[in-house]
């Protein structure tokens, strides 16, 4: 009896230093986004990745993908839907795209938010917080954060220059499969033209399109300013970058790792923000610098030629009394 207890001993004893090892494995989250390597999203994402490290002790090390290494918004959201991606960060209102996901196509209603400070605060709003918190249940993909203001939208062109919502008359430009972007230039008499980011380039120098819309985050580092010369400052719609995550890990997290991952993408927000104003600032003199026209259009008569638009989508893609809701948040202080 002796012998067996002393080899039962010795067998638990090799065993621990394995079931340590094991135990002290951090768990590896694969985090993605289409941005290209050191923008400022890239940069936010390395902060993400150092405040997840070092407020969880180790036990998660994140992995992070750029340049579109995991696929496109669509195929990333797919991904997340089935585990293969962990977390994303791109546009929040991309979560348009999945089902339940519709409301944020409230984002793209033109002009609603006066600036990028406004959009920030009321997308992180307890009303937009239940409207997450609804998402991730019904589409396996949940919004954790929305945080890091984007570069106002703008319209650049090979044709131009755009300085009233006239000049966009059968225009063929490169718009997200968007409904609420779709509606607006539409109305503005564009030839609409779905494409992904990795296809615009090749798409303007081509002839394909004739122009897109974006914000200087997604347009100069591709350097779209090569292909299109003309550059108008519509400021259309201040948007937020969102942090995104698998409902399938979500759902594995304690409420202690949860805020860990919270935390950490404010923090990440908060560089995204701060690099991408120094950014738009030194973007006017890249485009400049490159030869491209760059121009501030009569704003007033783009609200002007989109005012109402969002009507008829009231009570179908976001909840009734929401645009209204969100200017009077405005509007009150």
């Amino acid at each position: 009896m002796k012998l067996r207890f002393w080899g039962w001993l010795l067998a638990a004893c090799l065993l621990l230093p394995t079931l340590a090892a094991a135990q002290a494995q951090p768990k590896v989250i694969k985090m993605a986004t289409i941005a290209i390597s050191n923008s400022p999203w890239h940069k936010a994402l390395l902060k993400f990745k150092e405040v997840v490290e070092a407020e969880s002790k180790g036990r998660y090390t994140v992995s992070v993908y750029t340049d579109g290494q995991l696929g496109d918004i669509s195929q990333l959201l797919s991904a997340m839907q089935v585990g293969t991606v962990d977390m994303s960060y791109f546009g929040l209102s991309s979560i348009s795209f999945v089902r339940g996901g519709e409301a944020l196509n409230v984002v793209y209603v033109p002009y609603l938010f006066k600036n990028g400070e406004w959009a920030e605060k009321i997308l992180n709003n307890d009303e937009f917080q239940a409207i997450y918190n609804k998402v991730g249940e019904t589409s396996g993909v949940r919004v954790f954060g929305a945080w890091g203001q984007r570069s106002p939208r703008a319209i650049q062109t090979t044709r131009g220059p755009i300085m009233k919502p006239e000049d966009l008359k059968g225009m063929r430009l490169r718009i997200p499969a968007i409904p609420m972007l779709k509606a607006t230039f539409d109305k503005l008499g564009v030839q609409v033209t779905p494409l992904g980011m990795m296809e615009i380039y090749n798409a303007l120098s081509r002839g394909t399109v004739d122009g897109q819309d974006n914000g200087f985050d997604l347009s100069i580092p591709p350097k779209f300013h090569e292909a299109a010369k003309f550059w108008s400052a519509t400021d259309h719609v201040y948007e937020v970058v969102g942090f995104f995550v698998s409902e399938r890990l979500w759902k594995t997290l304690s409420p202690e790792d949860r805020e860990v991952f919270k935390k950490a993408s404010r923090e990440a927000g908060a560089v995204t923000t701060e690099l991408t104003r120094q950014f738009d600032l030194d973007s006017v003199a890249t485009l400049k610098a490159a030869g491209v026209n760059y121009v501030v259009p009569d704003k007033a008569a783009f609200r002007a030629a989109t005012a109402g638009i969002e009507k008829d989508q009231d009570g179908k893609l976001w909840p009734t009394g929401l645009v209204d809701r969100i200017r009077k948040i405005q509007d009150a202080q």
